[in-house]
């Protein structure tokens, strides 16, 4: 068996798919499959941690537990494809729906794993290169005529999110220790923003409509023309929370 064979078995037998004599683990005191049990538990614990980094809030939600049961079932069914473990967790959310009753007791639960992901984006993204045309400050020299020519680009670590749950106020209500938690109405569509401060720290903050519809749009790559008059007038607060890394200006108006 060459390198690239064992190390595909291996992979196969991590995810109970292969035993550990076709991996041509040799059998001693213990056999080959238990040997190769020690490797699994160890890849199960080693990535369940990692999960319990990226979703706290549904792990506080649902309990140890039943987080660690979900957390395996994750494991084994979305195998890592990178020696970095940074990126591992996406789709978290679809694990959690297979558990029927898990969904039944908590119906929010999937949603709040979309959103704990949406922050851990934001971190993985901060590190993104941000180059732009223009600096915000460079708005002062745009004559009024280009406005609506004027195309702003978030920074890179900034993720929006819709929910037909408030996860928003959920997350404000965990990390407070909120005593209202009980009544929180969690039945509420919340949209909102997830990004980095100028430190690599997310933060996270639900958004009035106007304000989400105006940052979608700039996420769209739309012009200030292109967007509709009434969410515009959010624009001062988009600036103000910093989510803006600069503006361009179509190439012929760029040259003027």
């Amino acid at each position: 068996m060459n390198l690239a064979d064992l190390q595909h078995q291996f992979s196969r037998a991590l995810h109970y798919q292969a035993s550990g004599e076709e991996c041509s683990i040799v059998s001693d005191v213990f056999s080959a499959d238990e040997r190769m049990q020690i490797y699994r538990n160890n890849f199960i614990i080693s990535l369940s941690e990692v999960l319990q980094a990226t979703y706290p809030m549904v792990q506080a939600l649902l309990g140890d537990e039943c987080f660690a049961q979900i957390a395996r079932h994750h494991v084994l069914n979305q195998p890592l494809t990178r020696g970095d473990v940074t990126h591992y967790g996406e789709h978290f959310d679809q694990s959690l729906r297979q558990f029927e009753a898990v969904m039944q007791a908590a119906p929010y639960i999937a949603e709040v794993a979309r959103f704990e992901w949406s922050l851990d984006m934001s971190q993985q993204l901060f590190s993104r290169n941000n180059s732009v045309q223009y600096e915000l400050a460079d708005l002062a020299h745009i004559p009024t005529e280009q406005h609506t020519n004027i195309r702003f680009h978030l920074h890179p670590d900034v993720v929006l999110l819709t929910s037909p749950f408030a996860v928003y106020a959920l997350q404000q209500a965990i990390n407070h220790h909120d005593e209202q938690l009980s009544s929180l109405d969690i039945q509420q569509t919340q949209q909102g923003v997830c990004a980095c401060n100028e430190s690599g720290e997310v933060w996270s903050l639900a958004l009035d409509k106007h304000s989400y519809q105006l940052l979608d749009g700039f996420r769209q790559q739309l012009t200030l023309g292109g967007i509709e008059p009434h969410c515009l007038s959010a624009l001062n607060k988009i600036i103000e929370l910093n989510l803006l890394a600069g503006f361009s200006l179509p190439a012929q108006l760029a040259s003027e």
